[in-house]
C-alpha cells in the first residue's frame, strides 16, 4: 500500500469522514441516490473506537494531559516562582534533623508536619506543612545551609496546584478515579490507533505535508507524532490502567486485590513504653535521630522526616538508595525517638517483585526516575516535551473534525443575515454533533465541577475548618484545660459535623496544662466501659491534634462526647460534653454570632 494510501485509511484519534458523524443525519442526498454504507472492517472498526476516545471526552482529556505535562515541572516552577524556595549552596548541609529542630522551635505550637529535605536539589531550601492558628495552611521553608527561615508560601503554590489538579481534578471522591479512567482509554486509543494505520511502521519517517491544505497538514501531523509517542503512551496506558485496577475497581470491590496486604507500620510496643518509667520521657532530638539512622545505615538519602503523631508511634524517616525505578519516598526506617533505636523498616530493595512493580508505576509516570541532578532534568523535560505531544494530539483531533465537517456545516447555513448567526449559534450548543457530540455537556459539566472545587480547595487553604462544625467548650481535666472542635472535613465543614453511622473529625486544643505529661488522649461517644478501650486516639503535632471518631448509627439527645486521657503515672482523667449543640457546653458555630465563639474561647 502507498503511503498516500495509508493517509487515507486514519488522519488521527479524532479524523473521520462525515459518515461517521451526526452531521450526517442534516445533510441528506439527493432524490433517487442512494448512500453505499461502508462495510465494517476491523481497520474501520478500531478507527471508530480510536475517533469515539479521542473525541468524546476531548476537552476533559486535554485537561487531564496539559496540567500532567506541566506537573512534571512543579517543583521547578516553585522555584523560579518562589524566592523563600530558593538558597545559596554553601558548603555541607545541616543534618536534617537539625533543620526540623530549627525549625520547630521558631515555630511551636502550629502543627508542623513532615520535612520535605529537598537533599534532592542544591539550591532548594527545605519545607514543612503548618497549620495555621486561625485556620488554614502554608508551607514554610528553611535554608538547609544556614538553618535560617526564608519565608512562607501558600500551601497551593503553582506547582502543587498543578499537581492536585492532574492528580484529583479538585474533585477527592471521584476525581482520581476518574482520572485513572484516562490511563486506560490512552492504552486503548494507541491499540485502536495502530490497528486502524496500516502498516504503520512503514511511515515513521513520512514528514507532515507542510505544503498541503491545514486539514491534510493537520492530519499527517497528528499521525507523525503519535507513532513518535507509541512508547510514552505505552506507558502513561499501562500505568494509569494499573491504576485503574487499585482505583476505583479495588477500592469499591468490584475487583479482586492481587498486590500483597498493607503492612502495618512498626510502633512502639508496650514493652517500649514500660521501660521509659513513671516519669515525663524527654524524647530525642530530630537531631540524634537522624544521626543514629546514618550511623546504622550511611547510604541512605534521606527525603522525610515523620516524627510521631503520639507516643505510641515512631519516629518514620523516608527516603531512598536509588533503587531502579523507585520513589525517593519508597524506603522507610522506624525509630523509637525515646532511645534511637532503630524498630523496624520498610526498604525497596526488600519487597516482593510484585510490590516493585507497583512501586515503579510512579516514576514511571511522572518521569521521577532520574533521582537528582542533570539525569533528573533530563528525564523530566523528555516527559514534558511527550506529555505536551499528546496533548497535541487531543487537540489537533478536534481540529481536524472541525475541518472535516466546516464545509458541509456551511451547506447547511443560510447566505447571510440572523438566520446565518442563529443557525451557526445552534450548531454548536445542540446536544448531538460536533466532536463530543451528546457528550459535550458532560464535558462542560465537569470543566464547572472542577472550576467549583478549585474554588473550594483555595478557601480551605486560607480558612482550613476555622468558624464550622461544633465547639466544645473549654474544660478542665486534671492539670489541663482542653477545647475540642468537630467537624465532618475539609470539603464537608458546612455540614453538620455529628451525622448518624458516619466518621466525624475531633480536634483538641490543650489550652493550659503541660502537653508533655499526656501519655495518650481518646475521643469517644458514649462513656467508655474500660480504660483498656477508651476511644480514639488523638494524635498530631501540637495545633494539629486530631482523632477520627466514629459516630453510632443510633443517636440520643442525650449523648454524650466522652474525653479521656491518661497521663504517664498511669492515672486516667475523663470529662464528657453533649455531642449535639445545645448552646452552652456545645455551640454550633455555624450559627452562632461570632462574638459569642469567641467569648467562648
Amino acid at each position: 500500500m502507498s503511503s498516500d494510501a495509508g493517509r487515507a485509511i486514519n488522519t488521527g484519534n479524532s479524523a473521520s469522514t462525515l459518515d461517521d458523524f451526526s452531521i450526517d443525519a442534516e445533510v441528506k442526498p439527493k432524490s433517487g441516490t442512494r448512500k453505499r454504507r461502508k462495510k465494517l472492517t476491523a481497520h474501520r472498526a478500531a478507527y471508530l473506537v480510536h475517533s469515539f476516545i479521542g473525541l468524546k471526552l476531548s476537552l476533559i482529556f486535554s485537561i487531564v494531559l496539559l496540567t500532567g505535562s506541566i506537573a512534571v515541572f512543579s517543583d521547578e516552577l516553585d522555584w523560579l516562582l518562589y524566592s523563600e524556595i530558593r538558597v545559596t549552596p554553601q558548603g555541607e548541609k545541616l543534618n536534617e534533623g537539625e533543620i526540623f529542630d530549627r525549625l520547630q522551635a521558631a515555630m511551636p505550637n502550629v502543627g508542623l508536619a513532615a520535612l520535605s529535605t529537598a537533599n534532592d536539589k542544591e539550591a532548594t531550601a527545605a519545607h514543612a506543612r503548618m497549620t495555621l492558628p486561625g485556620g488554614g495552611f502554608k508551607k514554610i521553608w528553611i535554608d538547609p545551609y544556614t538553618g535560617e527561615i526564608t519565608g512562607t508560601t501558600n500551601f497551593l503554590t503553582v506547582g502543587e496546584f498543578f499537581s492536585i489538579l492532574h492528580h484529583t481534578l479538585f474533585m477527592p471522591v471521584i476525581g482520581r478515579a476518574l482520572v485513572n479512567v484516562f490511563g486506560v482509554l490512552c492504552l486503548i486509543g494507541l491499540i485502536s490507533g495502530l490497528i486502524s494505520y496500516r502498516r504503520f511502521w512503514r511511515e515513521f519517517f513520512t514528514l507532515p505535508r507542510w505544503n498541503a491544505k491545514s486539514r491534510i497538514f493537520l492530519g499527517d501531523l497528528h499521525k507523525f507524532i503519535g507513532l513518535w509517542s507509541i512508547w510514552f503512551v505505552l506507558i502513561i496506558g499501562v500505568t494509569g490502567s494499573w491504576w485503574f485496577y487499585q482505583t476505583p475497581l479495588v477500592r469499591y470491590k468490584v475487583a479482586p486485590q492481587f498486590l500483597p496486604s498493607t503492612v502495618i507500620d512498626p510502633q512502639l510496643s508496650h514493652e517500649h513504653l514500660a521501660a521509659l518509667g513513671k516519669g515525663i520521657p524527654t524524647p530525642l532530638t530530630s537531631k540524634d535521630i537522624v544521626s543514629a539512622l546514618k550511623k546504622h545505615d550511611p547510604d541512605f538519602v534521606i527525603h522525610f522526616l515523620i516524627p510521631p503523631e503520639h507516643n505510641g508511634m515512631a519516629y518514620q524517616i523516608g527516603g531512598t538508595k536509588h533503587d531502579l525505578l523507585t520513589s525517593k519516598w519508597d524506603s522507610r526506617y522506624f525509630l523509637n525517638p525515646f532511645t534511637g533505636d532503630i524498630i523496624g523498616s520498610q526498604l525497596a530493595e526488600d519487597l516482593p517483585n510484585i510490590m516493585r512493580v507497583d512501586k515503579a508505576m510512579v516514576p514511571l509516570h511522572y518521569g521521577t526516575w532520574g533521582y537528582s541532578g542533570n539525569a533528573d532534568l533530563s528525564v523530566k523535560i523528555i516527559w514534558c516535551f511527550f506529555g505536551l505531544a499528546m496533548s497535541a494530539l487531543s487537540i489537533s483531533g478536534m481540529i481536524i473534525y472541525y475541518k472535516r465537517t466546516q464545509s458541509a456545516t456551511r451547506k447547511l447555513l443560510p447566505t447571510h443575515g440572523k438566520s446565518r448567526t442563529l443557525q451557526r449559534t445552534w450548531f454548536a450548543v445542540r446536544p448531538w454533533g460536533g466532536p463530543m457530540s451528546s457528550l459535550k455537556y458532560v464535558n462542560w459539566i465537569f470543566v464547572i465541577v472542577i472550576g467549583i472545587g478549585i474554588s473550594i480547595g483555595f478557601k480551605i487553604q486560607k480558612e482550613g475548618t476555622a468558624g464550622s462544625g461544633y465547639l466544645y467548650t473549654e474544660q478542665n481535666i486534671g492539670q489541663w484545660s482542653i477545647s475540642l472542635n468537630a467537624t465532618l472535613g475539609l470539603l464537608e465543614k458546612d455540614l453538620d459535623p455529628i451525622q448518624a453511622g458516619r466518621q466525624t473529625t475531633i480536634n483538641a486544643f490543650i489550652k493550659s496544662g503541660d502537653p508533655d505529661a499526656i501519655k495518650f488522649m481518646y475521643a469517644r461517644v458514649n462513656k467508655p466501659r474500660t480504660t483498656r478501650a477508651p476511644g480514639s486516639v488523638i494524635h498530631g503535632s501540637l495545633g494539629n491534634q486530631h482523632a477520627h471518631m466514629p459516630v453510632p448509627q443510633t443517636l440520643k439527645d442525650s449523648t454524650l462526647i466522652w474525653l479521656t486521657i491518661e497521663d504517664w503515672s498511669g492515672e486516667f482523667y475523663q470529662v464528657n460534653w453533649p455531642l449535639q449543640a445545645d448552646g452552652k457546653a456545645t455551640v454550633d458555630m455555624r450559627i452562632a454570632p461570632q462574638q459569642e465563639v469567641t467569648s467562648l474561647h
